[in-house]
Formats: C-alpha cells, structure tokens, sequence
C-alpha cells in the first residue's frame, strides 16, 4: 500500500507493509522531522513586486509548514503572499521596506479572501482553509504609515481621516517640534481628537494659538486650532464656529486695538450664562478673554472674563 499525507501539515502516513528496510528513517525524516518544523521553524521569504506562493510539499520540508515567517525585500508594487487553503495560524515578522503606503502585502489563500500585513511589524494571522484573518483586526492602508519604521517625524498632519481599526502610536521619543493631529478616529479602540498644533518637548506639551484674521465678520475654524486670539481694528461679529467637535474646547482673546471701544457682536451659536451677550472692555489695549465649551454641533457655550491687566 502507497504512503498517504496528512492534509494539513502534509506528514508521510506509511502504508501497511511498506518500507520493510527503511520505515524508521521514513518516519524521522518525513514525520517527525516535519512536525518539529510545524511547530517552531522559522522562514525567511523574499518579496519585491510580484506575489509569492509558499511551498507546501507532501512529506518534505516546506516553506507553508513553519509557522514563523519574516518577509524581507524592497516592495515596489502591490503583491500577494498566498498559503496553502488548510486551517493554520501564522505569525508574520514584516521586515520589508516600502516606499510609501500603497505598497502592500496581502496574505491570503489562492481563492479565498486576505488580510493586509501591517508595515514593520509582527501580526499573527489564522487560516480558516478557505480565508485568512487577522488575530487583531487591521483593515486597509487607512492605517497611519511614516515610513519603514512608523516614526513621526516634523509635521505630520492627520485631518478627518477614514476610521480604522487598529492602534495610533507614536514613538517614545519625538525629536520634531510639532505634531498635530485632527479627528483621528480609531475603531473599538480610543478616540482621538487633537485639534491643535502641540510643541512637543521632554518636560511640556503646550497647546499653541492660532491668530484670526480680524475682519467686519470674523471667521472661526475650529478645525484649526482650539487657542485664538484676535485684535480688534473695528467694531466686529463673532461668526459661529466651523467645523466644531461636541466636546471640543478653548479660549479665545479679543484684544482692543490702540483706539479701543471696539464692540464684538456674536452668532446666534453661542449661548451666555443669563443668555445676554457680554459686552467687552472699552480701554485702548484692553484684554478679554472668551472660554468655549462646545455642548452641540450649533451650541457653544461661553464663559466672558473681561479686563486682564497689570494692578
């Protein structure tokens, strides 16, 4: 009787009879031998710019049998990295370089449907024979990509990017000055809404400001910041805020140019604590301060704090 395989990792099964002279060594090497690789065998695989089928040989080493793979090569298009359709989980060490985010690897089956491996890092994947999954779900390239490495470097701006799931992180060390971030939404995980430039440096994380371009209406983009301030050259409307975030706040200081008795009238957004308007410092010079809370998409609330001097 001929020798059969396995059908998941492909281990020789002897028929009755056979191999009266060599059954042993058939056994090690064809079985035993095999199951040592299935268990803890690590594969190196090359990849570039065409997908890659992993060997999977019947009662011989393979390349589909380890369940440890690090993927190595520039990528410079797209590919697939396709394994056997048998239920198997693999960890995935992707140590490839890619130019920019478009640049991906599937792991997948021939016929079934894949998952993405994520850039520079160790995933851990299971093939239910017919599709792959991630152990921790990852979706598209909507996952923040900076290079080789995920490291953030000078500006990096991220403004009402497509939700995803998986983690935001960012290195415990960041050398540029700035880092901003905007309505950053991350699936079953946090919520981020940074809607402000931040100096980032060892000791401080300082929310900067923003100066508005003062005008007869003066217009309020929340998306550009949360700390404002504007010098009044005339007598002025507030404009309801833009692109406001529930939850969202910050402060505002109007400033009286040196003529000063500038008034400031409001959009009917804002909301006041006894529902009257406050009515700013006269002086040349003078300092108000307007602190915001916004409660709903067309309701912010305000706090007026008039008068700020030296006594």
């Amino acid at each position: 009787m001929a020798s059969t395989y396995t059908s998941i990792t492909r281990l020789e099964k002897q028929g009755d009879g056979e191999n009266p002279n060599t059954w042993g060594l058939r056994l090690n090497q064809n079985a035993l031998d095999l199951v040592d690789q299935a268990l803890g065998q690590y594969t190196s695989i090359s990849v570039s710019s065409v997908n890659v089928t992993l060997t999977a040989n019947n009662g011989a080493a393979d390349q589909a049998r380890s369940p440890f793979i690090e993927l190595i090569g520039a990528i410079t298009a797209p590919l697939n990295v396709v394994i056997p359709s048998v239920g198997k989980s693999y960890v995935v060490n992707d140590k490839t370089t890619r130019a920019d985010a478009s640049k991906t690897i599937t792991l997948k089956t021939a016929s079934g449907s894949g998952t993405l491996v994520k850039p520079s890092r160790i995933s851990q994947f299971i093939c239910d024979s017919v599709s792959v999954h991630p152990v921790e779900a990852y979706t598209s390239a909507a996952d923040v990509y900076a290079g080789s490495n995920n490291t953030f470097t000078g500006t990096n701006i991220f403004s009402n990017t497509t939700s995803f799931t998986s983690a935001v992180s960012f290195p415990t060390s960041i050398s540029a000055t700035e880092l901003r971030a905007a309505n950053v939404s991350v699936t079953g995980k946090a919520y981020v809404s940074v809607l402000e430039t931040v100096d980032v440096s060892a000791t401080r994380a300082v929310m900067k400001r923003t100066t508005l371009t003062d005008a007869a209406t003066i217009v309020l983009n929340l998306n550009t910041g949360n700390n404002f301030i504007v010098t009044l050259a005339g007598n002025r409307t507030l404009a309801n805020a833009t692109n406001p975030t529930v939850g969202q706040t910050g402060q505002i200081y109007a400033v009286q140019d040196g003529t000063g008795s500038r008034t400031l009238a409001f959009g009917t957004h804002y909301n006041f604590s006894g529902g009257t308007p406050p009515t700013l410092s006269t002086d040349a010079n003078a300092v108000d301060l307007l602190v915001f809370n916004v409660r709903e998409a067309t309701k912010t609330d305000v706090t007026f704090i008039p008068d700020f001097k030296r006594t």
